[in-house]
């Protein structure tokens, strides 16, 4: 898990009915990233004032009302993440990749005597939730085992594989080995179905009706280990309920699965001219739910240095337990504008403004005490971009390039820990009716991890990706 405040530390390992929520999880299933669409994603994400594909039902409805033909358009996209994890003085690097559709829609231009309507529907991927991270150090403050105890046995798992005793006590608390693997995958995806109008000339309002489901993966994998020989015991005839003074290794492992479905709005102006294209964006509150189902795993190793009277038992596995809760995020204000500085060259650049202090737990009363304690964490932040797009003159051809910078919104976090992303890409018409678009991307930002406690065992990260999107589409 990333960050959270010490309010949360008392219900870190809370596993009964509620399952331990963190910022984080909030804002994962409240987000989306500006990489839907490869002319879109090549133009750095500043599309607000351009908006003239499918993928204005993302990112301006309104825009929708430039379209004078039937399009259907498609896109996949890959992207591959880098990790470096600090740890205790130590590092380590864990890659991953993963491909799929970004998004897949169809417009419909309703026949009018003037002006426009405009109909699309469609499936866009709002987030994309791959990432890994590898960590490996010694820690001689502090274990994981003392942090676990619960009072209901059926979920303490160190004292289940005879490393604690009834009552919490394991002496097993600093110098040890900690490694780690956490591996998230899963997506957030959209159903949008759009439409825009013409109510004066050269000005038009749009709106999108987006039904959001989504899946989320979680995986950590962690061991502890007495590689410098703290916990050595050579007396025979050992008890179980002694085994732990004989410590070799603990086996620690976490599954989370959750399910998403949420929806929300998008209302969209535009004002158009040969030359200048302006537009306005609201997007409201996503409203998601959540159900999640988890468990953990543990495994013991003891040090062949004596006798047991009776081996202990070494694995234990608690029961499966689902979670439900609600996600409701701000809403976000945006506005863009696109220029023709040249009559082959377009300028775009847009900003949008989320106050995360009115993110909120919903439909769980439990995390709803809570509601302070996270708003007290995040702040209000704008998220800038900006594009160009370049007609080659006698071609058909068109390259474009973009920047974009999204600020972290965690409260008192260093420009460090912002995302940036650079990106490039380019356009060829096939023939007359057929547009295939090309992009990639080059991100980077900061954060940290705590694997328990509070700064106890965190893991410092600086993450690259490289993403590719490739878009076709066809015009009736």
């Amino acid at each position: 898990m990333k960050k959270f405040s010490s309010v949360f530390l008392s219900i870190i390992f809370v596993v009964s009915l509620t399952h331990a929520q963190f910022s984080e999880d909030a804002l994962r299933y409240t987000s989306s990233s500006a990489s839907l669409g490869a002319r879109a994603f090549g133009m750095g994400g500043a599309f607000i004032g351009v908006a003239d594909d499918y993928t204005a039902s993302f990112w301006n409805p309104a825009g929708l009302a430039q379209l004078r033909r039937l399009e259907v358009t498609g896109g996949i996209s890959s992207i591959g993440i880098d990790n470096k994890a600090g740890f205790l003085g130590a590092s380590q690097t864990a890659s991953t990749s993963s491909t799929g559709l970004n998004d897949i829609g169809y417009v419909f231009p309703f026949p009018t005597v003037q002006g426009s309507l405009v109909f699309s529907l469609g499936y866009n991927r709002r987030e994309n939730f791959s990432s890994l991270m590898k960590f490996d150090g010694f820690n001689s403050q502090s274990s994981i085992i003392p942090t676990l105890y619960q009072s209901d046995g059926d979920y303490d798992v160190p004292y289940n594989v005879y490393l604690e005793n009834q009552n919490g006590y394991t002496p097993i608390t600093r110098n040890v080995q900690q490694t780690g693997t956490v591996k998230e995958s899963g997506a957030l995806n959209e159903w949008a179905f759009a439409g825009a109008i013409d109510i004066a000339e050269n000005f038009s309002v749009g709106v999108s009706i987006n039904i959001i489901t989504g899946a989320y993966k979680y995986v950590r994998n962690y061991l502890e280990a007495d590689t410098k020989n703290f916990y050595v015991n050579t007396q025979s005839g050992l008890t179980a309920d002694s085994a732990y003074l004989r410590f070799n290794k603990f086996y620690y492992d976490n599954y989370l699965d959750a399910d998403v479905n949420g929806s929300s709005f998008t209302f969209g102006l535009m004002y158009r001219s040969e030359v200048f294209r302006a537009g306005l964006i609201a997007k409201s509150p996503a409203v998601v739910s959540i159900k999640e189902t988890y468990n953990d795993e543990g495994e013991s190793v003891f040090d062949n240095t004596g006798t047991f009277s009776a081996l202990p038992k070494t694995t234990y596995t608690t029961p499966n337990s689902t979670n439900t809760y609600g996600v409701t995020s701000p809403w976000t204000l945006g506005g863009g504008v696109s220029v023709y500085v040249l009559p082959f060259v377009l300028v775009s650049g847009d900003v949008e403004y989320s106050d995360w202090t009115q993110l909120e737990w919903t439909d769980n009363s439990d995390l709803e005490k809570t509601n302070t304690s996270l708003q007290s964490q995040l702040r209000p932040v704008t998220t800038f971009r900006f594009g160009t797009e370049i007609d080659i003159p006698s071609t058909d051809v068109r390259l474009r390039a973009g920047y974009a910078v999204k600020p972290s919104p965690y409260k008192g976090d260093p420009s460090s820990y912002d995302t940036q992303i650079i990106t490039g890409g380019a356009g060829i018409l096939l023939q007359r009716n057929v547009l295939l678009d090309a992009a990639i991307g080059f991100g980077s930002w900061k954060t940290f991890r705590t694997n328990y406690g509070y700064n106890t065992s965190r893991t410092d990260e600086t993450l690259s990706t490289v993403q590719m999107n490739f878009t076709i589409s066809y015009r009736f």
